[in-house]
C-alpha cells in the first residue's frame, strides 16, 4: 500500500512511494528506485540523566552505537601504542603513549576490515539506488566469503569484489542489475565489467562448495529489466505495460539466443519506435547500457515477431 506520492527522477513524474520500515528507505512503486535512503535515524540512542541530580538541563549522553547483525559487536577496548623515537616525547625523553580505541582485544583489525567492507558495500548500494534488503543480502554474501577466506585483503580488486557481492545479492532478490551498472560504482568504471563477472563466478564456486551444491543465484529474464529501462526512457504507463507484456510473450513463445538485457533493450527500442517518441538507438543505448550494435542485432531478430509481441 502506497504511503504518499513523490517525484521520481527515473520515472520523470510523480509516483506513489512506500516506506520500507525495516530499512528506512523510501521506494518508488513504479521502478523500485530508492528515492531516500536510511530515513530512519541509525545513530546511537540518547539518554538524559535527569534522575542523577542534574535536572532537566543535564546534557544527554550516548549509550552505544547501532548494532550490525553481520558484526560480532565485540566491546570496544583501548589499546596503548608507544610512538617511535621520531615521535613527540615527554619529559625525560620517554615516548608519549597514544590511545586508540578498537573493536575487541583480539581480531580487532579483522573486525575493522569487515566494517570498512560493509560501509563500502552500503555506499555502492546507495549510489545504485538499491533497497536495503539487497544491501543486507550483499553484506551476508561478503561475510560468508570472509569466513571461507575467499575475500581479497588488499589491492584494487576489493571494490570489484564488493560490486560482485551486490550483483549476486540483486540476483538473489529478483532485482538484477547488469555487470555494466555495477561497474559504474567501482574505481575502474566500465572497464571493470569483465572482472566483476570473474568475481561472480568465484563467489558462486566458493559458496556452492560451502553448501555442497551448485549455487543458484536466480534466473534473469528480460522482463526483470523492462520497468527500469522504460523508466529511464521516460515512457508512460501504457508503453511500459506494452513492453512488459512483449517481454512476457517472448519468454513464453520464442527462443531467442541473446542475453536478457539485450532483449530488454531491443523491446524498449521497438516500443519507443511504435509510440513515435523520437528516441534513437543511441538514446536507448545510453538508457540501458547496451551497445548500439547489440540493440540493432537483437532488434533485427525480434522484428519478424513484432505482431505477436505487440498484438
Amino acid at each position: 500500500m502506497a504511503d504518499e506520492s513523490v517525484y521520481c527522477p527515473d520515472c520523470h513524474r510523480t509516483t506513489e512511494v512506500v516506506l520500507d520500515h525495516a530499512t528506512g528507505d523510501t521506494i518508488c512503486t513504479e521502478c523500485a528506485l530508492v528515492l531516500e535512503a536510511h530515513y530512519i535515524d541509525e545513530g546511537s540512542e540518547w539518554r538524559n540523566f535527569a534522575d542523577d541530580g542534574g535536572g532537566e538541563d543535564r546534557d544527554p549522553s550516548r549509550v552505544g552505537g547501532p548494532s550490525d547483525p553481520f558484526l560480532s559487536n565485540t566491546p570496544l577496548v583501548t589499546r596503548i601504542a608507544y610512538a617511535g623515537p621520531q615521535k613527540t616525547q615527554g619529559e625525560g625523553g620517554h615516548a608519549l603513549p597514544r590511545m586508540r580505541v578498537s573493536a575487541g582485544a583480539g581480531g580487532a583489525d579483522h573486525e575493522q576490515a569487515l566494517v570498512d567492507a560493509f560501509h563500502a558495500i552500503a555506499d555502492m548500494a546507495d549510489r545504485l539506488g538499491l533497497v536495503g534488503t539487497i544491501r543486507d543480502r550483499a553484506k551476508d554474501v561478503y561475510k560468508r566469503l570472509d569466513e571461507a577466506k575467499a575475500c581479497p585483503t588488499r589491492g584494487k580488486k576489493r571494490d570489484v569484489f564488493y560490486a560482485a557481492c551486490l550483483y549476486v545479492a540483486c540476483r538473489n532478490e529478483g532485482k538484477p542489475r547488469t555487470y555494466k551498472e555495477l561497474a559504474t560504482v567501482t574505481a575502474a568504471g566500465a572497464s571493470a565489467k569483465k572482472e566483476i563477472g570473474k568475481m561472480t563466478t568465484l563467489i558462486k564456486k566458493v559458496l556452492g562448495e560451502e553448501a555442497g551444491q551448485v549455487m543458484d543465484i536466480g534466473v534473469v529474464r528480460a522482463a526483470d529489466y523492462m520497468r527500469r529501462f522504460c523508466s529511464r526512457l521516460g515512457m508512460g504507463n501504457q508503453e511500459m505495460r506494452a513492453a512488459q507484456e512483449a517481454a512476457r510473450r517472448l519468454e513464453n513463445g520464442l527462443d531467442v539466443r541473446r542475453n536478457p538485457e539485450s532483449i530488454a533493450a531491443a523491446i524498449s527500442y521497438m516500443v519507443v519506435q511504435r509510440a513515435g517518441a523520437g528516441k534513437t538507438v543511441r538514446d536507448v543505448s545510453m538508457a540501458t547500457g547496451v551497445a548500439e550494435a547489440t540493440i540493432k542485432e537483437a532488434h533485427k531478430d525480434l522484428t519478424p515477431h513484432a505482431e505477436m509481441l505487440f498484438a
